[in-house]
């Protein structure tokens, strides 16, 4: 885990609202910045720092000293021209980690161009993930570790009850990672391992491979 940072959310509306009272529950200094009024008093005393502030004007992240901050986010709803001005500003005064929010594709090759370590889709990243569950309904959740290679925790079926991890695998190139029973995790467990009733398992591989298993199973 990593220690407290100093993190600026611009963009208050729902999905900046989110961040900046997460990271503050976390631990960390945020300051959230708005130029509505109304949402800065909502977050005024939830989070560490709620000030108005328009970011389309550089003199006000100078002024609040935003280059000595650890990271920032700038999750400004549908003014593309202001996400883009924020993340080049920020990424001038010396923020090393910047993550923007992308409203199409064209804008997220803008913003990579402009210097934001990280583009986010929130849309984009969640449809991709409800078609992902409806496809696979066993699939509880899932992480990508680069283009190719996923992390994948599925609940194990009844059809899958009785059988060893070796037998569910069947020869695919994945590995098990975790299996989780009633409240406890074991990690790498031995393939020789009988599947109960309410199992999860973690496994690791290459997409194609893992998809091909899942699709068996």
């Amino acid at each position: 885990m990593i220690g407290k940072q100093q993190i600026i959310v611009i963009g208050l509306g729902i999905f900046g609202e989110t961040i900046a009272r997460e990271l503050t529950r976390l631990g960390h200094d945020v300051l959230g910045l708005d130029s509505d009024e109304q949402r800065v008093e909502r977050l005024a005393e939830d989070i560490t720092h709620a000030v108005i502030a328009d970011v389309t004007d550089e003199n006000s992240l100078i002024e609040l000293n935003a280059g000595s901050y650890d990271a920032a986010v700038v999750a400004i709803g549908r003014n593309v021209e202001a996400t883009m001005l924020a993340t080049m500003q920020l990424r001038e005064l010396g923020v090393k980690k910047v993550w923007a929010k992308a409203l199409t594709n064209q804008h997220h090759r803008i913003l990579e161009r402009l210097g934001a370590t990280r583009v986010i889709g929130p849309e984009y990243e969640m449809g991709v993930r409800i078609s992902q569950e409806l496809n696979y309904p066993m699939v509880h959740d899932y992480l990508s570790l680069d283009d190719d290679y996923f992390v994948v925790d599925f609940y194990t079926t009844e059809e899958l009850v009785d059988k060893t991890i070796a037998e569910l695998i069947d020869g695919a190139p994945v590995e098990a990672l975790v299996l989780k029973r009633l409240q406890e995790a074991h990690p790498h467990p031995d393939h020789t391992w009988t599947i109960r009733h309410g199992d999860r398992l973690v496994l690791g591989g290459h997409l194609d491979d893992l998809r091909e298993l899942v699709d068996r199973l």
